[in-house]
């Protein structure tokens, strides 16, 4: 199909031999086909570029590992289409998927991209360490249709004039790139999250990687935060500049402040307990405070497959959360960091400046 519905699909890979064929199988079977569908392969190490042979794609290597931001612009830089699909390799397409973001590029005002959501179950059942991983991500993508959120570049529609517009990924970042494109969508275009488009993820199933993946991610947030108030100053105005700056606590639900602050006091106490012995006594509280503010995804969980998961993923929430807010303390002096740098290399034109 040419014309202004054309579409390239870009498809960033590394190492996901395991579902690249699930995801390019769902990508084929759309019912609104796209005129290009291109593969960058990340230098894996697996056997996944040779699946790509299978199919009528475009498989572009890349020399060295970049990470996915880069991955993304290279596909967008080899594409001709007006339209730019972003689907990851670890995720397969509900078949409509496509035709349903186009529809609501088309039907709402102002849209500049267009961001599905996990479906509840994932792409390959691997375990309720995984399954509570891709319920909570479905709970909440779906809590957040039609308000402002993170950016999710899983199944995301964007016209190529607003990607270029935007400057395209920082690829800079191996983790937090997807947000840090939100804040840089011109303030004039809508970042618009729907559930009429579905993708099943094939998600962390084990419980250290998926603490340890949370705990990497968080630790992006405040160096993200950073970048965005320099940006503020500077007089930016990004669609969504106001959810990654240091002000952000104040934008999130209750239930989220409740189980960040809980889990921080928790974190807390920790060391404190060589003075004071006793306050173990008090995490169980801390825990408590987590999973009632967050009882609505458990109710969820509950419906999605029953009360021992239900019971499951309340300890994975305090697990997570508490992981979560430790990311958050450990990149806390990467921030400040970026913070003294900035402020030294604006001393420094001013003591030149008064030398002369």
């Amino acid at each position: 199909m040419n014309g202004p519905d054309a579409v390239a699909v870009v498809v960033p890979n590394f190492n996901k031999a395991k579902t690249l064929r699930a995801c390019l199988d769902s990508i084929y079977a759309q019912t609104h086909q796209p005129t290009e569908v291109i593969v960058v392969d990340d230098h894996s190490t697996d056997t996944s570029p040779t699946i790509t042979h299978d199919y009528p794609c475009t498989l572009i290597t890349t020399p060295t590992n970049q990470g996915p931001a880069a991955a993304r612009n290279t596909g967008a830089a080899n594409s001709t289409a007006p339209l730019l699909f972003f689907v990851d390799s670890d995720t397969a397409l509900a078949p409509d998927a496509i035709e349903n973001a186009i529809h609501l590029l088309h039907h709402t005002p102002h849209a500049g991209m267009i961001q599905g959501i996990y479906a509840p179950h994932p792409l390959y059942d691997d375990g309720p360490v995984e399954a509570y991983r891709v319920a909570f991500e479905h709970h909440w993508r779906k809590r957040s249709v039609g308000r402002e959120t993170g950016a999710l570049l899983a199944a995301s529609l964007i016209p190529r004039a607003v990607f270029t517009e935007a400057g395209g990924f920082d690829e800079r970042l191996r983790d937090g790139e997807d947000d840090e494109f939100g804040t840089r969508l011109p303030a004039r275009y809508r970042l618009v999250a729907t559930d009429r488009v579905l993708t099943r993820h094939d998600d962390v199933d084990r419980l250290l990687p998926l603490l340890r993946e949370q705990f990497v991610r968080a630790g992006t947030k405040p160096l993200l935060m950073v970048r965005t108030w320099r940006r503020q100053r500077a007089g930016a105005t990004g669609a969504r500049v106001g959810m990654m700056s240091p002000d952000r606590f104040r934008h999130l639900e209750w239930s989220a402040r409740v189980s960040l602050v809980a889990s921080g006091l928790a974190l807390l106490s920790v060391p404190l307990t060589v003075a004071v012995p006793w306050l173990p006594l008090t995490w169980p509280a801390f825990g408590l405070a987590v999973v009632a503010a967050n009882h609505g995804f458990l109710r969820f969980a509950y419906r999605l497959r029953g009360p021992r998961f239900a019971v499951f993923a309340a300890g994975m929430h305090v697990l997570a959360h508490v992981t979560l807010v430790a990311g958050l303390v450990a990149g806390l002096p990467r921030a400040a960091y970026a913070l003294l740098r900035e402020r030294t290399s604006q001393a420094r034109p001013a003591e030149a400046g008064a030398r002369r």
